[in-house]
């Protein structure tokens, strides 16, 4: 937290990680702490009454099926977090869920593969059974992959 603090300031966590530039400045270890301080801020505003960017009619993601374009499954949420596997063309992934974090008008998400747990963007997977989330490409059934 005190790596975090010196390095944010007065500026919202999730709005300080935005730059994916940030998570280089930290140890990697302290990941998953900042994704707790993702997640308070989350449960402080919607204590606040604010919505944290939920849409009622949105299917939860975990309901959802996710098959990936392929890419690279990191350690944390951005493309200069370490790579832990490479993701093939048409794997499925289990998404856990939405990171909050974007890069280039997609979203990060916390994913579950064969390969392990870890972060993949949403620039390159898309989504089945449900409303498609912010921040994912497509929907798997109006552009599967290997069908562009």
């Amino acid at each position: 937290m005190q790596a975090v603090e010196e390095l944010c300031g007065k500026t919202p966590v999730m709005q300080c990680f935005a730059n994916d530039a940030q998570w280089g400045k930290i140890p990697e270890r302290c990941h998953g702490d900042v994704q707790s301080m993702f997640e308070a801020e989350n449960d402080s505003a919607a204590a606040d009454g604010a919505d944290p960017a939920e849409d009622p009619a949105a299917t939860p993601i975990e309901d959802l099926s996710a098959l990936s374009y392929g890419g690279i499954l990191r350690a944390g949420p951005g493309m200069d977090s370490k790579k832990k596997a490479s993701i093939r063309l048409g794997q499925p992934i289990e998404l856990i869920e939405a990171t909050g974090i974007w890069t280039d008008d997609f979203q990060w998400f916390k994913v579950r593969t064969a390969s392990g747990t870890g972060y993949h963007w949403g620039g390159i997977f898309c989504t089945m059974g449900g409303a498609k989330p912010e921040g994912v490409l497509y929907d798997c059934d109006e552009n599967p992959p290997g069908s562009f």
